[in-house]
């Protein structure tokens, strides 16, 4: 460090740009307590950055990647800064490819796509000078399921030698989820790169309890548990008078088997109400992923209406204005394994607004194992739990706002924001002395 006063210069290699209207928020959330000239990202994809929390970038895209391998004497990667523009020919053939490939679920996808990165011209002189003039004291390293990043991550902190820090924020190692020949094969390569980053680390963030004790018997680290922060100031529980119907809301993805979670929850909701011969609750879905046929039959029938996609903004209205918000995982099979160790930020955004979950997975997964530590949702773990939790609700309505206040408590316990930037800005700053 240059001053003891100042914080040290962290360089971030990431997949996203940060934007504060992009969807990817996390690892800008965990820097709005740092100083915006002390961060430097290193990031992958074509859209540009626009946020105050950073100041320095370099973007390698992954058209250009493409182009590259075709090219081989092409070069790729640049300086670029925060700009309002959000879309370009190049933006919107990358979202256009990602939508594509996020559609059709193809077990091919992230091996060609490794491929392309594989022989692509990222490792340039312009990357280089980059990373040495902005000299940072400390590299923060998020482990992703790509081998590709990986390798970049890789070849960054052996070119400063400067100390690591990593952020685990799923399960990036293990064999638990894969299905196929293909992705074994590509998990075989993931953890060729994750192991030793992982193992040489200084210190490792996870996201939950239950991925800090995966993590530390699997790498021999004492991680340490870093969420998205909440700013609970001038924020106390609202009580909530259930409406009638109620709402049921679920906002976000519904690949890697949550459609077929949600399906469940809309037959168990249309016959409760078959049962009562009148509407007692309603199902609300707010998703970008195109439902198959057969699955839209079901969420889209009766009480169940799926919605489509709606923007940011819109999210937190329909949020707030439902009775009990859903956190879905898949029940069946590998992908019921997919959320082993993950913590998506729309448990700390339910939570802290005090919204009552219903939470609807298998018990070993990491998020449900969350909710029951700290008594914070109800919680379903088969089809005939997710009738009886819904049942119970409609029979005693008030459980909405116990729940919703059992959450919010959870939220300040866990995620209250000057506990956990303090915890971040110790752990940082310790693992350069």
């Amino acid at each position: 460090m240059n001053n003891e006063n100042k914080l040290p210069k962290v360089l971030v290699i990431g997949i996203n740009a940060w934007r504060e209207d992009g969807t990817a928020h996390t690892l800008m959330d965990i820097f709005r307590c740092w100083d915006s000239e002390r961060i430097a990202l290193v990031y992958t994809r074509a859209d540009m950055p626009n946020t105050e929390v950073c100041k320095y970038y370099f973007q390698i895209s992954e058209s250009q990647i493409i182009h590259s391998v075709l090219k081989p004497w092409m070069r790729v990667g640049r300086i670029v800064g925060n700009t309002p523009v959000v879309k370009n020919v190049e933006v919107e053939a990358e979202h256009a490819r990602y939508t594509k490939a996020h559609k059709s679920n193809s077990p091919w996808m992230p091996f060609l796509r490794e491929i392309v990165w594989k022989f692509g011209q990222w490792r340039t002189p312009a990357l280089k000078q980059f990373v040495l003039d902005f000299n940072p004291d400390i590299i923060f390293v998020p482990i992703y399921p790509n081998a590709y990043m990986g390798r970049i991550q890789r070849y960054i902190t052996k070119l400063t030698g400067k100390p690591t820090v990593c952020y685990l924020a799923d399960d990036n190692y293990s064999y638990d989820s894969c299905k196929s020949i293909l992705q074994y094969v590509h998990r075989f390569w993931l953890r060729h790169h994750v192991g030793p980053i992982a193992r040489n680390c200084k210190d490792m963030f996870v996201i939950v309890e239950k991925e800090k004790e995966d993590t530390d018997s699997r790498f021999g680290t004492d991680s340490k548990i870093l969420t998205k922060s909440i700013d609970f100031t001038e924020k106390d529980y609202q009580h909530h008078t259930p409406n009638h119907p109620l709402k049921f809301v679920y906002t976000g993805s519904m690949v890697i088997g949550r459609d077929k979670t949600l399906a469940l929850v809309a037959d168990a909701i249309n016959e409760i109400n078959k049962q009562y011969g009148e509407v007692k609750a309603e199902l609300y879905i707010y998703s970008q992923t195109e439902p198959s046929d057969n699955i839209r039959q079901r969420i889209n029938n009766g009480a169940a209406h799926f919605c489509g996609r709606i923007s940011r903004d819109e999210v937190l209205h329909v949020q707030i204005k439902s009775d009990v918000v859903i956190f879905a995982e898949a029940l069946e099979g590998k992908e019921a394994n997919a959320a082993k160790l993950s913590f998506s930020t729309k448990i700390t955004d339910y939570i802290s607004n005090g919204k009552c979950v219903l939470a609807i997975g298998k018990d070993y997964i990491a998020p449900i194992d969350y909710f029951q530590r700290n008594d914070s949702a109800l919680i379903a773990h088969s089809k005939d739990e997710i009738l009886r939790q819904i049942k119970r609700i409609v029979e005693n309505p008030n459980i909405v706002d116990e729940y919703g206040e059992k959450a919010f408590n959870c939220a300040v316990r866990n995620h209250e924001k000057n506990m956990m930037n303090k915890r971040f800005i110790n752990t940082m700053c310790n693992a350069i002395k």
